[in-house]
C-alpha cells in the first residue's frame, strides 16, 4: 500500500511541475534557514553545558548601588568570599577564584604575547572538566609557580604538546609546567592559553592578605552547590556573609547559574573573560524569524494544494466510484505533502553545506558535518520535517477527500468557499510576518547607525595603540617615544591606563560638599598629558594636565561633564574629591565622551595624571605612506626592545567591534526577511497564476464589453491589495510593540519614526503586486476571442 501511494504521489508530482517546483523551492529554502538557525540556537544554548553537573555551578556577581554607577552588575566580587562560602555554607562543595594574569611570557629570552592568561586556585581542576592531555590532573596547580598549558600554546611555543616539567617566566617568576589541556571548546565562555597556579609562596605574604580581603571588588569566583535548587537560600546566607565582614551597603552579592553566562551577561560590566557573549534574545528572534520563514513556506503547500482542487476533484470522484475509502485519500493526500517534504529536506542539507560558510552563525564546522554529527539533532529535524509534512498536507487532504462523486462526475461541483478563505487568511499571514520582518530589519538598522555615527566625545580615526607588556618597555617609554616622534608619518603620540570600550577602573570618592550616607564610586583611569589632544577630547572648564603644574602629578584630576552633573557642581574647578589617602583637586572638566561604549549612558569619570608610561600607547599617524609609517613605527619598537613581538591595533576598527552583534544579527535578520518574502512571492506567482486562469473567461467578456488593460489589471490586483492591508494591520501593532521593547535596552535610542511603518506596508504592498502583475497583464492583454472560443 505504502508503495502505491509514493508511486501515485510521484506521478502527481510529475505531472504538476510548475506547483511541485515553487512548493519544492519554497520548503527547500524554508527548511534550510530553519536547520541553519536551529543548529545555531542548539550552539548557543550548548555553552558551558560540557562540564559535569554543569547545573550546580554558579557565578558569583556583585551589584554595585554605589552613587554614580548605572551599569551596577559587576562579572568580579570580593577576594575572600568564594573561599569564605566553601567553608562557611554546607550547601556549597566547591569554589575556584580566578584573575587575569601577565599576557607575557618568556622562554629563553624570546618573549610571547599570550591572550589569555589566568591565575587559579588548584580547585582549577575540580570546577572545570576541560580534560588533560599529559601530565597531572586535578592536583596539577596544588604547588606555587606550577602551570597549565593549553595543547596549541605548548605547539607555538616549545614545538611540541607534551612539555610536562619545561618552564617558562611570567611576570618575572618562574613557572614549572606540570600539565597540558585540550584547547577549550569553542561552546564555552572562558578560554585560555596558560593557567597559573594562584598559591602564594611562603614569602608571598601580600597574596595571602589579599585573597582574604574582604575590602575590594577584583577576582572573578564560581562556586558548585550540592543541590541547584538552593540557590535562593545561599543568596540570602552570602548577603549575611558579606555584612558579617562589613562589606559596603552599596554592594550585593548574587549567584548567576552557569548555563546563563553566555547568554545573560549582555548588562554585565568588567565581563572581558566572558568571550564572544551573546544575548539570548537575539538568539530567540533569529529563531522566531526562522520559524516564520518555515511556516511561509508550508503555507505556501497548504494555499496551492487547496486552489488547484477543482483540478483533482475528477480524480477524487473516479477512486471514491471504484471503492476508495475517505481514509485512504486522505493518506494519500498526505503521503504527496511528506514526499515533498523529505525532498525539500534533502536539499535543505545540501544548501546549508553551500551557504553555511558564508551565513555569519557562530558554528564551529560547517552547518551540514554538525548536523551529521549530532544524531540526537538530525533525527529530531527529520521527525520535524515530516510533520510539517503531515501538518501542511492535512487541510488539502480534508478537503480533497470529503468532495461528493455524484457532484464531480455530474459537473455540478463547485470550488469551496472554505477554501477560499483559508487562502485569502494564509496569503495575510504570510504578508503580515513579511511587513513585520521589513519594520524590524529597517529599525535595528536605523539603531545601529544612531550608534555609529553618534558624537562619541573623540576622534578614533588614525589612533593605532600599541600595549607595553612587559618591564622592559615601560621603563624605556621614553626611548620609545623618541623613536616614534621622529617618524615623518606620525602626527602625536600619548599613554593611557585604559582606551574608550575596554575595562575601566573604579575608586570610591568622598566629593566636597556632599553630607549624605550614601556611597559614591566613579569610574577612573590615568593619562599623560598629550592624551586628549592625541583623541581629540574638549577641555570644556578649566585646563588640561600640564607637566609645568608640579602638583598635576599628585593633586589635580580631570573629571566628565557626566561627574559635574552627578555631583550638582555648577562651578567643579577647584573642588576637592576624596580618593583613598589623597585629596585631590579638580583641575578641569573635560566634554563626555563614551569611555563605556555606546551601548551605555556615560558614567561619572575621574582622570589622573601619570606621566610616561601607562600601560597603553596610543599613536595618531597620517594616512598618506601609511605602510611605510608602519614599517617606521616596527622598527622603532624593535630598536627598543627586540625582544617583544611588535603587535599593533587600530583603535577605530577595535571600538567598532562592540557593534560586531548588532551587525551580525541586523545582517542575518534582513537575510532571513528578503528569504520570507521570497517565498512568500513564489506561493503568490503561483496563485496569480491559478486566479488568472480562472478568471480568464470574465476577463475576456469585460474586454469585449469594453473594459481596459487598467481596469483589468485592478481588477485582478484589487483583493490582493486588501489582503496586505488587513495584514498591515495586524502586523503594524506587534511590530511597534516588539522593536518598543527592544530599543529599551539602550541608553540611546532612536524613537520609532513613522515612516519606518509606512515603509513596511508600502514595501508588503509593492512586492506583492509585483509579483502578481506578471500574470495580471497577461491575462488582460490576452486576446478575448481565444477566451470565449469555447463558451
Amino acid at each position: 500500500m505504502l508503495k502505491n501511494y509514493l508511486a501515485i504521489a510521484w506521478r502527481n508530482l510529475r505531472s504538476n511541475r510548475g506547483t511541485a517546483t515553487i512548493n519544492l523551492l519554497g520548503l527547500t529554502i524554508g527548511l534550510a534557514s530553519c536547520m541553519l538557525i536551529l543548529l545555531y540556537v542548539r550552539f548557543e544554548l550548548s555553552y558551558d553545558r560540557f562540564h559535569p553537573e554543569s547545573e550546580k555551578i554558579f557565578r558569583v556577581l556583585t551589584i554595585d548601588e554605589a552613587l554614580g554607577v548605572t551599569s551596577n552588575e559587576v562579572g568580579i566580587t570580593l577576594p575572600a568570599l568564594a573561599e569564605a562560602m566553601k567553608q562557611e555554607f554546607p550547601e556549597v562543595t566547591q569554589s575556584v577564584r580566578m584573575s587575569p594574569f601577565s599576557n607575557q611570557v618568556e622562554k629563553e629570552e624570546q618573549r610571547y604575547n599570550l591572550d589569555d592568561v589566568w591565575l587559579a586556585e588548584p580547585s582549577f581542576q575540580e570546577i572545570w572538566d576541560f580534560g588533560i592531555l599529559y601530565g597531572k590532573g586535578k592536583n596539577a596547580l596544588d604547588q606555587p609557580n606550577t602551570a597549565l598549558i593549553s595543547a596549541t600554546t605548548a605547539r607555538n611555543i616549545f614545538k611540541q604538546e607534551d612539555v610536562v616539567g619545561e618552564s617558562l617566566t611570567v611576570a618575572g617568576r618562574e613557572v614549572q609546567i606540570t600539565g597540558v589541556l585540550p584547547d577549550a571548546p569553542s561552546n564555552s565562555h572562558l578560554h585560555y592559553d596558560l593557567v597559573v597556579s594562584m598559591l602564594p609562596s611562603v614569602a608571598d605574604s601580600n597574596r595571602s592578605q589579599f585573597l582574604n580581603s574582604w575590602n575590594s571588588i577584583s577576582l572573578m569566583s564560581y562556586v558548585k552547590l550540592a543541590d541547584p535548587g538552593r540557590e535562593v537560600t545561599v543568596e540570602q546566607q552570602m548577603e549575611e556573609l558579606i555584612r558579617s565582614h562589613d562589606v559596603g551597603e552599596n554592594f550585593k552579592v548574587t549567584l548567576q547559574p552557569l548555563k546563563d553566562v553566555h547568554l545573560g551577561s549582555s548588562g554585565i560590566i568588567f565581563d572581558f573573560y566572558n568571550q564572544e557573549k551573546g544575548d539570548r534574545a537575539y538568539v530567540f528572534t533569529l529563531l522566531i524569524v526562522a520559524l516564520s520563514v518555515l511556516l511561509i513556506a508550508a503555507f505556501n503547500y497548504m494555499n496551492l494544494a487547496t486552489a488547484r482542487s477543482a483540478r483533482r476533484a475528477r480524480e477524487v470522484g473516479l477512486r471514491k466510484t471504484i471503492g476508495a475509502r475517505r481514509s485512504q485519500l486522505m493518506s494519500q493526500f498526505v503521503m504527496e505533502a511528506v514526499l515533498l517534504c523529505l525532498m525539500a529536506f534533502i536539499g535543505a542539507v545540501a544548501l546549508a553545506a553551500v551557504v553555511g560558510e558564508w551565513s555569519g552563525l557562530s558554528l564551529p564546522t560547517n552547518p551540514a558535518l554538525f548536523l551529521l554529527q549530532d544524531w540526537p539533532l538530525l533525527l529530531m529535524m527529520l521527525g520535524g520535517t515530516l510533520l510539517l509534512g503531515f501538518a501542511a498536507g492535512s487541510y488539502p487532504a480534508f478537503l480533497l477527500s470529503g468532495y461528493q462523486p455524484v457532484q464531480v462526475l455530474r459537473g455540478s461541483f463547485q470550488r469551496s468557499k472554505k477554501g477560499i478563505w483559508l487562502r485569502r487568511t494564509l496569503v495575510t499571514v504570510q504578508f503580515a510576518a513579511s511587513t513585520a520582518m521589513i519594520v524590524g530589519t529597517v529599525v535595528v538598522y536605523q539603531q545601529l547607525d544612531l550608534l555609529r555615527n553618534m558624537d562619541k566625545g573623540f576622534e578614533p580615526e588614525q589612533v593605532l595603540t600599541l600595549n607595553l607588556n612587559s618591564q622592559a618597555l615601560s621603563q624605556n617609554y621614553e626611548q620609545l617615544r623618541n623613536e616614534l616622534n621622529a617618524i615623518p608619518g606620525v602626527k602625536g603620540i600619548a599613554t593611557t591606563g585604559s582606551m574608550p570600550g575596554q575595562p575601566y577602573g573604579r575608586n570610591g570618592i568622598a566629593p566636597e560638599g556632599y553630607e549624605g550616607d550614601d556611597v559614591w564610586i566613579v569610574s577612573v583611569t590615568s593619562m599623560d598629558e598629550h592624551y586628549l589632544d592625541i583623541m581629540g577630547m574638549e577641555v570644556v572648564e578649566g585646563r588640561g594636565f600640564d607637566p609645568s603644574f608640579g602638583q598635576d602629578s599628585v593633586g589635580r584630576v580631570l573629571i566628565n561633564e557626566a561627574m559635574a552633573q552627578a555631583l550638582g557642581w555648577e562651578e567643579p574647578i577647584g573642588n576637592m574629591i576624596e580618593a583613598g589617602p589623597n585629596d585631590m583637586t579638580v583641575a578641569g572638566v573635560v566634554k563626555d565622551f563614551h569611555f563605556g561604549g555606546m551601548k551605555h549612558q556615560i558614567e561619572p569619570l575621574m582622570m589622573f595624571y601619570q606621566p610616561g608610561a601607562n600601560g597603553t600607547v596610543a599613536v595618531k599617524v597620517q594616512t598618506e605612506n601609511l605602510e611605510a609609517t608602519l614599517s617606521a613605527i616596527e622598527s622603532a619598537w624593535g630598536k627598543v626592545n627586540s625582544q617583544d613581538p611588535f603587535e599593533y591595533q587600530f583603535f577605530d576598527e577595535e571600538f567598532a567591534q562592540q557593534f560586531d552583534q548588532e551587525r551580525n544579527f541586523a545582517r542575518l535578520a534582513i537575510i532571513f526577511t528578503w528569504l520570507a518574502i521570497f517565498i512568500a512571492c513564489l506561493g503568490l506567482l503561483g496563485l496569480s497564476a491559478f486566479a488568472a486562469e480562472q478568471r480568464t473567461k470574465e476577463i475576456g467578456i469585460r474586454k469585449v464589453l469594453g473594459a481596459s488593460i487598467p481596469q483589468m489589471m485592478t481588477l485582478l490586483s484589487k483583493e490582493l491589495a486588501i489582503l496586505v492591508g488587513i495584514s498591515a494591520l495586524v502586523a503594524l501593532p506587534i511590530a511597534a510593540y516588539v522593536m518598543e521593547d527592544w530599543l529599551s535596552g539602550y541608553a540611546y535610542r532612536i524613537d520609532l519614526p513613522w515612516w519606518v511603518f509606512a515603509l513596511g506596508v508600502v514595501g508588503a504592498l509593492a512586492i506583492a503586486l509585483l509579483t502578481n502583475a506578471y500574470h495580471a497583464l497577461r491575462t488582460a492583454r490576452g486576446n478575448p476571442v481565444k477566451a470565449l472560443r469555447s463558451e
